[in-house]
């Protein structure tokens, strides 16, 4: 491999168990574990692991990334130009 060329890897997003990423592992195991502390039985607690797992890939393909994130930053943009200089 020469010095100007990149493994295939880096060119596709990491899956660890088909096409579940870290986040998506971490949080279903979270979740089970909050579930087996209250004692939630099994298939319940499967149907709400599939039913955070649906949730979170539909929020994930629905937002653009980086939405979270930015929710809490510093810098807002200022909406008095959409007053057009009438501040009440």
């Amino acid at each position: 491999m020469s010095k100007g060329q990149f493994p295939t890897m880096l060119n596709k997003k990491a899956t660890m168990l088909g096409t579940l990423t870290r986040i998506d592992l971490l949080v279903l195991g979270g979740c089970y574990l909050i579930l087996s502390w209250m004692k939630v039985s099994g298939l319940y607690a499967l149907g709400i692991n599939a039913l955070v797992l649906l949730t979170m890939k539909f929020t994930q393909k629905r937002l653009s990334s980086g939405f979270f994130s930015h929710l809490g930053d510093e810098t807002k943009m200022s909406w008095a130009y959409k007053l057009g200089g009438r501040h009440e």
